[in-house]
């Protein structure tokens, strides 16, 4: 196991930025920039020991500091859409700055996609660990409390990246926290059509041509969205104009770390494995990409480069009495605890 924190280029605003490197003993590299916990990269082996980038991202600092697509980065304080950028806390009203058309976005201007944090990293026998932690100001973007963000990224030998969110507040706010890669586990495909996706979900969030949700729920079952017993992402895809941005309502006790998602690329041998305790998970297929915007090493993304599975609760939950509450009281802690574990189909194999 190994950690490392280098240089790897200033803001527009003169502020340095370092990537942190996390090892294990069995080839996985992950490289995390202090920049809006930007995950850079996923080096991980296919069945044939061949290594391999399987998120994408930028080739320097200003192409991350100019993205707009949250490309591996933290989002928040609020993940999703917030309707108007509205909501109450008791009888108090807030209105965030409004980034998604009329609405707010992964928290708007005050996203913690682009913020800096700081970064403290510790060695273990088994593990390494980064510690990120973000001081949001009272207002900021909106939203009330002076909150202390922390977020810590944990790589072990068992190949499992573990990504814990917590924060505090001293005034009542919302916080609801995701991580943003765009995985792509194949060795040449510029696309995610070969990847088999298996959501632990019988439900997802109906939401409007604006991506709000109606506070109702629906069955995947009978739709091209079910992955409740496995599917390949391009059969899913081939009827849709878009693509898949649904929020699946995963199938376990509110509040219990349990298998959320799997995906598998046949081809490599490469899976992911996502356990979670939020009750939500987004499948998000890069239907916005349009082969105008370049990637690492100048390459075009596509339209459906890569998938996005976030786990989080749900959008909008402020406006909707029925979803779980994100509303953090002063002096409490918000957690969230995510784990994506690197794989391989032959692994499974072996037991």
């Amino acid at each position: 196991m190994n950690i490392t924190r280098t240089h790897y280029g200033t803001l527009s605003n003169g502020s340095k930025v370092d990537i942190i490197e996390l090892s294990n003993d069995r080839q996985i590299k992950i490289n995390i920039l202090n920049y809006g916990g930007i995950i850079e990269s996923i080096m991980t082996p296919d069945e044939d020991g061949f290594l391999k980038n399987i998120v994408l991202g930028k080739d320097n600092i200003e192409g991350y500091e100019k993205d707009q697509s949250s490309l591996g980065a933290i989002v928040g304080p609020t993940a999703g859409r917030i309707n108007q950028g509205k909501f109450k806390i008791d009888e108090t009203e807030y209105t965030l700055d409004n980034n998604g058309g009329v609405h707010n976005l992964h928290g708007g201007a005050a996203g913690l996609n682009k913020k800096l944090w700081d970064a403290e990293i510790e060695k273990r026998e088994e593990s390494v660990k980064l510690v990120l932690t973000y001081q949001a100001k009272d207002g900021e973007g909106g939203y009330p409390g002076h909150r202390v963000f922390k977020t810590t990224f944990i790589l072990n030998n068992k190949n499992q990246l573990l990504i814990y969110f917590d924060a505090e507040t001293d005034k009542d706010t919302i916080i609801n926290l995701s991580s943003h890669s765009y995985f792509n586990l194949s060795n040449d495909d510029e696309n995610i059509y070969n990847t088999k996706m298996m959501m632990n979900a019988q439900k997802m969030l109906v939401v409007d041509e604006e991506l709000i949700p109606d506070g109702q729920m629906e069955y995947v079952l009978g739709t091209a969205f079910n992955f409740s017993r496995g599917a390949k992402l391009g059969e899913a895809l081939k009827g849709m104009k878009e693509g898949i941005d649904k929020v699946y309502i995963i199938n376990k006790a509110f509040g219990s770390f349990g298998i959320s998602a799997k995906a598998v690329d046949e081809k490599s041998g490469r899976t992911i494995d996502l356990v979670t305790d939020q009750p939500g998970v987004v499948l998000y297929t890069s239907n916005h990409f349009n082969s105008s915007e370049l990637g690492k090493d100048q390459k075009p993304l596509n339209k459906h480069a890569a998938f996005c599975l976030e786990p989080q609760h749900f959008p909008d939950a402020p406006n909707h009495g029925n979803f779980p509450c994100i509303t953090i009281r002063a002096g409490e802690h918000y957690k969230s605890r995510n784990q994506f574990t690197f794989g391989l189909v032959s692994d499974s194999h072996h037991h």
